[in-house]
Parts: structure tokens; C-alpha cells; sequence
């Protein structure tokens, strides 16, 4: 007995002769009379096969309309094997297409990657000669979009439009991801601009996502003027703006090292302009930009001031800037130098802020002033003005707020300790990342001892220490004994001394001409059977090169050279590294450095 509805399966892939047809007719006559009452015959039927041994078994005549067996076909209940279909040339089993998106997806959720495109290139299309669909394609390269993957991303979208597959909007989006994802911003930049005009030229409406990621895509790799011009679009097509829309503007502002912040103050009076709220994610952008973007020309900065306060005559000449409030001109020496909170707390009250809905911009002395961080922040009116903004736009500050502002402070004890009292007061619980932090603004202005306080912080918050704490910890290892301590404080938390450690307290022992020292962690680097990078071996060169360069100078008799250069036991001391380093490099072996895709690629044998 065969099932019925494998029976009709197999009918409907008949492929009927034109030759013979009467023939054919005759010698299936009871298999036509058998799909005539189809509908009145129970599930199972008998067929008897040794009747057309002599026959092709697989014709059965000419169908002239299978609409309605197709009807039914569609409504009768899968079984076991209908999920494999069988290539007649080839021994591999075929899977149903949903069957691949689960494996892609499950291999994508493991993060393999190399796997899951793998799964497409080798098994689906050579092996098992399977026909992708455009889901599996979009999944792929989202994927690669996600991790920067941009050659792989691009490479998958020609092999896309090859195989005739219809592209979607969302594959457009997933593109210009990864354009913005990309290591190499030159190459992306490329990439999205012939993307971009490859939509124009097919006339491709773009929606509301695919403006977003073009923003991201062509912000985050430095062309701001197209950024803004995408939202210039939109505005003209009227989308409606979102947070979304003005924090990608802000990656793009953060993309502009030297006139970023300028541009991240526009971007904020237009989202105020727009009614549009803040999101934490907004805030955290814009301390970033704070932090690592300057203001730029200073003619540009005060224009734009200018047009933020409305009052296009603010901070037109020097002269006028001088007039104002020369009592004031140490503003930002004062933040930085004074312990009393008082009158910290008299400068809060008196600093500008460009945050607010009506933007003032208090006792600034002038913009050439304004270079580092701390000074930034006092445009946007200070740490508790910030947190103040931030309060009435309803969102409460978590700790990475809180960490991003730690790095903008002055490097104050008392700016610290006001901060902290900021945590406590909106009852956020510090994390480790906030205490490394800590640790290694404190190291890197050679307060050691406050930076080691920091483990008590830590504690007292029931916290554990990374391999990062360590990190900034060996900040504060100014010779070899420091150093041993806290090798033997890593190996009693259960850690292992890595290469980035290593690497930091050679900086220390370079930085303090110690040979002593410098040996010692060289000879950690064997012990520990590590692999040191790039970077440190790049250090220990210069080291060599730079003492090299020195004693060189002192030779020819010229100014400006340390006279310990000359003592014997610098001589003597140079001459013990000089021959442990000729053995130590033929010892060791250095980490390369992979290319960054490498880690998706399957390399096989």
C-alpha cells in the first residue's frame, strides 16, 4: 500500500510525453480512473506495479488543470521525510528552507559566525545545491554588519543580486551597519556612498531605518556634511524625528575629534527646537563627545554660541571678551586647584549652561580658554548641572553616567569625593568599572595611595576585581618590589598575570630608566610562558633606542642631557639589559596581530 497523499505528491512533478500519447493513455488507465474519484477514495489505495513493469511507471498522461489538487495536496497532513528532498545527482539530503534559517540562527547565537556563513557558501549552495532565500541573505549580512564585517557584507549582497534574489529595505539597512561598524572608515565611506547612489539610481524609497543607519553609517566615518544633509531629507519628507534620529547625529559629532563638541551643541538645540526628549542613551553620547571631541575654529565656536543664546554679538572681539568679568578669568584653574566646596559650590551657580531650554552662557572668560574636558563640562553647566538636566527631562542616571563623568572631572580629590556623593544621593550602585576608573585617574597623577583606597571602596560595595584593576593598579608599580606585590596579590584573587599588565609595568620601569625592573618583568614575560604583543615590544625598543640616542648626545658633549646618563651604574645597568635582551628576543615568541576578520573566516585544510 502507498500512502495517498506521497502518491499525489509524486503525480504532480509528472512531466507527461507528448509522443505515444495514446499509448500512454491505455497503459494507465486505471491510475487515471484512480485521480478522477480521488475525492471519494478513502486515504490509502492498492496499485499494482508489476502491471507497468514493462511501461515508464512514471507517466500517467496529461493533466490538464492541477489547481485543485494542489488545493489539496496543501491541506494533507507532512510526513516524517516530506522535510528532505533527494537529489537525483547528487547523494547529499536536502533541507526544507526554514530547516536553514533555524541553523543559521542557532549558529549565529553562538557568535560563530564563520559557521553560520559557512552554512551558506559550502553545505547549502556546493554541496546540497539548495536555493537560498532572501531571509537567510539578510540574516547574514545583518550578522556581518553587527561585527564591522563590511568585505563579507558587500560580498554577500553581489552574490545576492546574482542569484536574481530580490533585495529588501532591510537588506540596505543591514549594509550601511556595516559600513558604520567597519575598522576601516576609508574603505566604508566608499562602500556607502556607492550604496547610497546605487539607491538613487534605482530609484529606492529609503525608510526611516535606512535613514538611520545612512546617518550612522556616513557620521561614524567622518562625513558629517552627508549626515546632516540625511536629516535635512527627512525633515523635507516628513518623517518625524526621533532620539534615535539625534543620537546617531551625535555619533556623528563624536567622529570629529577636532569640532565635534560645537557640533553636538547644535545637535542638542535642535532637539530641544524639535520638542524631542532625551534619551540616557543621548546623555551618555553627548559626555563622550565631551570628553573626546574639541570645539574647534574659534570664529565657528562663537557663532554658534551666538546662535544658541540668540544673541549673535556675544564673543565677537577679544576686548569684549576680556570686559567680561576679568574677576572670574581663572575659572577653570579654580576648579581644578581649590579643595574647598563652598566655593565650588558658589562657581556651580554662576557657570553657563548650553543644556537648557533657555541657554545662558554665564561668566566664561573666553573660548580659547576652553581646551580640556573639565572645561567642556562647564559649558553644559558642570557635573551637578548636567545631572540637573537630566532630571528634568525625567531620566534618571545609571552608573555609566556617572563613570563617563568621572573621566571628565577635574582630577581633583575633592571633585571626586563630590561625585560620589552625586552616586549616594541618586542612590545608583557603583560597579567595577567605575572603581578601575577611579584607580587609574588617581595612578596616572601619581596619587598611588588614594588609588589603593579605591580596594577598600570596592569591598565595602561587596564588588570583585577584574584583570583590569590590576591593569590600573600596575599604574602605581614604580619599582620591582611594588611590582612583585602585585603579581603575588593576582595570584592569591586567582588570576594569571597577562601581557597588558606586564606591558604596564614596563612603561613604569622605562619611564624610570630601572634595569632592574625592566628585566625583571622580561624575564615574567618567560616565566609565565607569555606572548608579549606589539606594543610591547615597540616599548622595549624605544627604550633601548632612546638610551642609545642619549649616551650618544652626552658623547658629543651636547646640552640638555642627564647627567646620570654618565654614572656607573647606569653604564653598568644598560650593559646587563643590553645582554639579556640579545637572548630574551631569541627566547620568546611575539603575539601576531590578526587582522580584525579574520576571527569569521573557516580556514580549511
Amino acid at each position: 500500500m502507498i500512502v495517498f497523499n506521497r502518491f499525489l505528491r509524486q503525480l504532480i512533478n509528472i512531466k507527461p510525453l507528448r509522443s505515444n500519447y495514446n499509448q500512454q493513455c491505455c497503459r494507465n488507465a486505471r491510475c487515471m480512473s484512480t485521480i478522477k474519484d480521488f475525492r471519494k477514495r478513502t486515504e490509502t489505495f492498492s496499485f499494482n506495479a508489476e502491471q507497468n513493469t514493462d511501461a515508464d511507471a512514471d507517466v500517467f498522461g496529461t493533466l490538464t488543470d492541477n489547481t485543485e489538487i494542489n488545493h489539496k495536496l496543501d491541506r494533507l497532513p507532512p510526513e516524517d521525510d516530506d522535510k528532505i528532498e533527494y537529489d537525483k545527482d547528487e547523494q547529499h539530503k536536502r533541507l526544507h528552507i526554514t530547516e536553514y534559517h533555524k541553523i543559521i540562527q542557532e549558529l549565529i547565537k553562538q557568535h560563530k559566525i564563520a559557521d553560520a556563513i559557512d552554512v551558506l557558501e559550502t553545505r547549502m549552495l556546493k554541496d546540497e545545491k539548495a536555493k537560498p532565500d532572501y531571509y537567510i541573505y539578510n540574516l547574514l549580512i545583518g550578522t556581518c554588519g553587527k561585527v564591522g564585517y563590511v568585505q563579507k557584507a558587500f560580498h554577500l549582497f553581489n552574490q545576492m543580486k546574482k542569484s536574481g534574489i530580490k533585495t529588501t529595505p532591510a537588506t540596505y539597512t543591514c549594509l550601511f551597519n556595516a559600513c558604520a561598524n567597519s575598522p576601516y572608515k576609508d574603505d566604508a565611506l566608499k562602500r556607502a556612498k556607492k550604496l547610497h547612489n546605487l539607491m538613487s539610481l534605482k530609484s529606492i524609497e529609503p525608510n526611516i531605518f535606512n535613514y538611520h543607519a545612512m546617518i550612522k553609517a556616513f557620521g561614524r566615518t567622518g562625513d558629517l556634511l552627508t549626515a546632516f544633509s540625511l536629516v535635512d531629507e527627512m525633515l523635507t519628507k516628513k518623517y518625524k524625528l526621533k532620539d534615535e534620529t539625534f543620537n546617531f547625529l551625535l555619533q556623528a559629532c563624536i567622529s570629529d575629534k577636532e569640532a565635534g563638541f560645537r557640533h553636538a551643541l547644535l545637535v542638542w538645540r535642535k532637539m530641544i527646537l524639535k520638542r524631542v526628549r532625551p534619551s540616557l542613551y543621548t546623555y551618555n553620547l553627548l559626555l563622550k563627545c565631551t570628553r573626546e571631541c574639541g570645539l574647534g575654529d574659534e570664529f565657528e565656536t562663537r557663532k554658534v554660541i551666538g546662535q544658541i543664546i540668540d544673541d549673535p554679538h556675544l564673543l565677537m572681539t577679544e576686548s569684549k571678551l576680556e570686559e567680561m568679568n576679568t574677576s572670574e578669568k581663572d575659572i577653570p584653574n579654580t576648579l581644578l586647584c581649590n579643595d574647598n566646596e563652598n566655593k565650588l559650590s558658589l562657581i556651580e551657580e554662576n557657570r553657563p549652561n548650553l543644556l537648557d531650554v533657555k541657554p545662558n552662557f554665564g561668566n566664561i572668560v573666553g573660548i580659547t580658554e576652553i581646551k580640556s574636558p573639565e572645561e567642556r563640562l562647564i559649558l553644559l553647566g558642570g557635573c551637578s548641572g548636567f545631572l540637573k538636566n537630566m532630571k528634568i527631562n525625567k531620566i534618571k542616571p545609571e552608573i555609566k553616567v556617572f563613570t563617563q563623568l568621572l573621566e571628565i572631572i577635574p582630577p581633583t580629590l575633592s571633585a571626586e569625593k563630590l561625585l560620589l556623593k552625586e552616586i549616594y544621593k541618586n542612590k545608583v550602585v557603583v560597579d567595577i568599572d567605575f572603581c578601575n576608573i577611579l584607580i587609574k585617574k588617581r595612578s596616572l597623577r601619581f596619587d598611588y595611595e588614594e588609588a589603593k583606597n579605591v580596594l577598600i571602596l570596592i569591598k565595602s560595595e561587596n564588588l570583585s576585581v577584574d584583570v583590569v584593576t590590576f591593569g590600573v593598579l600596575a599604574l602605581g608599580c614604580k619599582n620591582k618590589n611594588e611590582a612583585k606585590d602585585l603579581i603575588k596579590m593576582i595570584a592569591d584573587h586567582g588570576f594569571r598575570v597577562n601581557a597588558e599588565v606586564l606591558g604596564t609595568m614596563l612603561a613604569q620601569a622605562c619611564y624610570h630608566f630601572n634595569f632592574a625592573y625592566v628585566i625583571y618583568v622580561m624575564n615574567m614575560v618567560k616565566h609565565e610562558e607569555i606572548k608579549p604583543n606589539k606594543k610591547f615590544m615597540d616599548r622595549l625598543n624605544r627604550f633601548d633606542t632612546t638610551i642609545k640616542d642619549l649616551m650618544k648626545k652626552r658623547q658629543n658633549r651636547e646640552q640638555e642631557t642627564p647627567d646620570f646618563i654618565q654614572s656607573y651604574y647606569f653604564k653598568e645597568g644598560y650593559r646587563k639589559f643590553q645582554n639579556f635582551y640579545k637572548k630574551w628576543l631569541l627566547e620568546v615568541t611575539v603575539d601576531e596581530e590578526l587582522h580584525p576578520w579574520d576571527q569569521f573566516k573557516n580556514h580549511r585544510k
